[in-house]
């Protein structure tokens, strides 16, 4: 099978600042031969709403909010292959001299620990193709490293690329902005408020699932690993 993942994050400069808080790496995977019929449905709902700008998380207001709670509808109802994974990072107890005391290095270890074990629980040979959002790949040198680790590690299957795309000509990763957003809001904001706050909440009983807490291992097709820094990492 050949899947598509497309991935983006919020909150990077926690990881970069070392202040407290989390920070979100999520991941869209997608049926290749599928993908066509997820976009079609976003698009037409973009039609619908007369939505023609860029889909963002920060961009959430009164005025659109029908339309984003139609794309967490999107997601829900999808019948075809689909799943969503979010690694959440308490970036207060990173150990940074396990990483080099390079946030680079530690960031795209965390991209690894996303991909790696939802990979790992494949049981055919999946061929991965991963897109990442271009405005985090400063650092151009770890995303052939990343996929030289992960084809050293997956159990089965083999990743064909890993490769930046721009999230402003990319309707998959302007997704994965909304969803990681919904993760991110319900680990750091305290008091919810305003279309974001509505949003969450109708979301929260749309996909049936806390955002705000650790999903189990084999929770689909909403997933939430917050991983645990006790050691080094």
């Amino acid at each position: 099978m050949n899947l598509d993942i497309y991935c983006d994050e919020s909150r990077l400069e926690l990881l970069v600042s070392k202040e407290d808080g989390f920070m979100v790496i999520g991941s869209l995977w997608l049926q290749r031969e599928k993908r066509e019929l997820f976009k079609s449905r976003i698009k037409e709902a973009k039609k619908r709403h007369g939505f023609n700008v860029e889909i963002k998380w920060t961009k959430i207001s009164y005025k659109m909010l029908d339309f984003y709670k139609e794309l967490v509808d999107i997601f829900a109802e999808f019948e075809e292959f689909h799943f969503f994974r979010a690694i959440v990072i308490d970036t207060c107890k990173i150990n940074f001299e396990y990483h080099q005391n390079n946030s680079d290095i530690g960031f795209y270890k965390f991209y690894y620990q996303m991909l790696v074990h939802k990979m790992n629980t494949a049981s055919i040979h999946n061929h991965y193709y991963v897109y990442v959002d271009d405005k985090t790949n400063k650092v151009y040198k770890p995303l052939p490293l990343l996929k030289k680790v992960l084809n050293n590690a997956i159990y089965t299957g083999d990743v064909k690329l890993i490769e930046p795309r721009n999230s402003y000509e990319n309707l998959f990763i302007q997704y994965v902005d909304v969803l990681i957003g919904l993760v991110s809001y319900g680990y750091n904001i305290e008091e919810k408020k305003g279309a974001k706050k509505e949003l969450y909440e109708y979301a929260e009983q749309k996909l049936q699932t806390k955002l705000s807490v650790a999903t189990k291992k084999d929770t689909k097709p909403f997933n939430i690993f917050q991983i645990r820094l006790d050691g080094d990492f």
